[in-house]
């Protein structure tokens, strides 16, 4: 009996020893603690890792799939910025082209050309060209002296806008090369009286000295009507030009302008006829009327200053050689100007005994509205007191 007792009890400690594993094998699967002692089972896993539908643990292989959904994200996110969009070829040539140039050309329906004049009789030129299509800013406005002229700012943004600059050139506006630079403008600059042969300064017989710069090149030629038919021509070449999409317009305006300047010519040629030789004779305040002597048979007896208005005010000696000669003469009359100061040009007709005429109209028009706001109002003007003044 008892040996049957000892083979049970064999027979049940080697079934427990097939179930259980040992020590050693345990050791081997569970992790260690830091100090190596009591293992520790593996961390719990993140709650982010949750699953948004069953709120159960993720498995482990759930992890990669997360890289490539940020990786995807960022295609997708992409196209909603603007910036990151392929630029269109519109996009690209507004981004490159500088704010400066964007005026320059055939303006868009709807819009004017932006042009600069720089004083108010050739302003009066482009407008008559240009008509509905230019839109024409004057630096050297009605009632201005350009020769004493000092551009603001303002005139400097006008010319950074503007396609082209029209500018008498012959040293008439010598302040424009500084605020055209300053304004990093780069508008087409178109000298009108390229193809006129200039005069030059001084070039009266028997004038004082020091009354004028010898050599300097007389800048007002459009006291010749024929000239300032010239310069209808180079504005409405350089307009059409510069918009193409006018040109039907600009030769049309000016063929008609050119019209009423052949005729003014004729009617100017026809009212110096009416008065004698002799009478022909101008005084005036400066070297203005040089280019409407040579055309309209008038000798000048003298200026009160030089081409510009800028020269300081005659000598005594001068005034006294200049009165000299009117007397000499017999000048029944002197004349004024709208730009010159007038008091210098009284002190000698006083002590010649002559009168001091109307105004002239020379370098600028009168203000818009007035009896000389264009130019051939200017011409008719100016013709009609000279030859009244002198026949009197």
């Amino acid at each position: 009996m008892a040996r049957y007792v000892l083979v049970l009890l064999l027979l049940l400690a080697g079934c427990q020893s097939a179930v259980q594993p040992t020590a050693t094998s345990i050791a081997a699967v569970a992790p260690q603690s830091p100090a190596g002692g009591t293992p520790t089972l593996p961390p719990p896993t993140p709650a982010t890792a949750t699953d948004p539908q069953a709120g159960a643990p993720t498995p482990a292989l759930a992890a990669p799939t997360a890289a490539p959904a940020t990786t995807n994200a960022v295609p997708t996110a992409a196209p909603a910025k603007p910036a990151a969009a392929p630029p269109s070829p519109t996009a690209l040539a507004a981004a490159t082209t500088p704010v400066a140039q964007a005026s320059p050309g055939t303006p868009s329906p709807g819009t004017k050309l932006p042009v600069v004049a720089t004083f108010s009789i050739l302003a009066d030129f482009v407008g008559v060209v240009g008509r509905e299509r230019v839109e024409v800013a004057t630096l050297v406005g009605p009632g201005q002296d350009a020769h004493t002229f000092e551009p603001s700012p303002a005139d400097a943004a006008r010319l950074a806008r503007a396609a082209i600059v029209f500018e008498n050139g012959l040293g008439f506006e010598g302040w424009l090369d500084k605020p055209y630079a300053a304004s990093g403008s780069k508008s087409r600059r178109v000298v009108v009286t390229m193809g006129i042969a200039a005069q030059k300064g001084g070039h009266v017989e028997g004038e004082a000295e020091g009354a004028h710069t010898h050599g300097e090149l007389d800048p007002h030629v459009w006291q010749d009507v024929r000239h300032a038919m010239h310069i209808v021509g180079v504005i409405r070449d350089a307009l059409v030009e510069t918009d193409p999409a006018g040109a039907e317009s600009y030769r049309t305006n000016a063929e008609s302008y050119l019209g009423e300047l052949k005729r003014l010519d004729a009617w100017v040629v026809e009212q110096v006829q009416s008065l004698p030789e002799a009478r022909r004779t101008l005084v005036t305040n400066h070297e203005s009327f040089g280019y409407f002597a040579s055309r309209y048979g008038f000798a000048i007896l003298g200026t009160a200053l030089p081409v510009s208005t800028e020269g300081a005010e005659p000598s005594a000696a001068n005034v006294a050689r200049l009165v000299r000669r009117i007397k000499s003469a017999g000048a029944p009359a002197i004349f004024v100007e709208n730009v010159s100061n007038k008091r210098v040009i009284e002190r000698i007709a006083s002590e010649a005994g002559v009168k001091v005429t109307p105004t002239l109209y020379t370098d600028a028009l009168d203000k818009p509205g007035s009896a000389v706001d264009s130019y051939p109002k200017l011409i008719r003007y100016n013709v009609t007191t000279i030859v009244t003044a002198l026949k009197a």
